[in-house]
């Protein structure tokens, strides 16, 4: 199974501070500020839209707002403008995993592969300095396993993801990308039931349905399969795994 796309689950809440990894452990953020990282995750563009225009109108934008435009306009396939304002985050802030991660992202959407290890590497290096510093650092647990997802080494992904949700990374993300990083180890049942915590944590994350549905075809279960890529059609009908899970779809399984 390859790894798709971009998955804006991999934002998380810390993504949006002035100072974003060295937020307050376990807070992730003013409420506004967390409202706007999962909408984005979970595919909600007017909704992220409407709280960033408001978070613009009332502080300015900070570092991490800037990323998470360029993310919105990853979405909206305005990747060479998202390229471009990623780049420069990741020029501007050289201590801020999110950046370089988030431009591995697109660049992998563009095909330019060697730039995009180039940039989840450096969003891995980036974590780990963190953790030099801060071993308890539970954001940047996450962002190092999100970029070890992206660089295929799973196993080591799987671990700090799972210290990272003991850490106070963000739930429903933390779980999503724990159930990535178990499904690409074929460990099926593992990563099944980390997409239902995240669903649990939040009903309406778009790409937990995808991914679960992959699992389900796994294990054999066809009705239940079907039944994820419809809700997940229904939450995200714009995003890059659509086209797959209609042709799945079509085919019932």
């Amino acid at each position: 199974m390859k790894i798709r796309s971009i998955t804006m689950a991999a934002l998380v809440m810390c993504c949006v501070g002035t100072n974003p990894i060295n937020a307050q452990q376990g807070s992730g953020g003013t409420p506004s500020q967390q409202s706007v990282y999962r909408d984005l995750a979970a595919w909600r563009h007017a909704e992220a839209r409407e709280i960033l225009e408001e978070q613009k109108a009332t502080a300015g934008k900070s570092a991490g707002s800037h990323i998470a435009w360029a993310v919105m306009l990853a979405q909206e396939r305005k990747l060479d403008q998202a390229v471009q304002q990623l780049s420069k985050a990741t020029r501007q802030d050289k201590s801020d995993p999110a950046a370089a991660y988030f431009l591995g992202e697109v660049q992998s959407w563009k095909k330019q592969n060697a730039s995009a290890t180039k940039a989840w590497r450096q969003a891995r290096d980036r974590a780990r300095a963190i953790l030099k510093e801060d071993k308890r650092n539970g954001w940047a647990m996450y962002w190092q396993g999100a970029a070890l997802i992206r660089l295929r080494e799973y196993a080591k992904a799987e671990a700090q993801l799972k210290k990272a949700l003991k850490k106070g990374a963000d739930r429903a993300m933390g779980e999503y990308q724990l159930g990535l990083a178990q499904m690409y180890q074929k460990k099926w049942e593992p990563a099944r039931a980390a997409f239902n915590r995240c669903l649990r944590a939040d009903s309406g994350f778009s790409h937990a349905y995808y991914y679960r549905g992959r699992v389900w075809q796994e294990l054999g279960k066809t009705e239940k399969m079907l039944l994820d890529m419809d809700r997940f059609l229904k939450l995200a009908p714009d995003a890059r795994e659509a086209n797959a899970a209609k042709s799945i779809l079509r085919a019932g399984g």
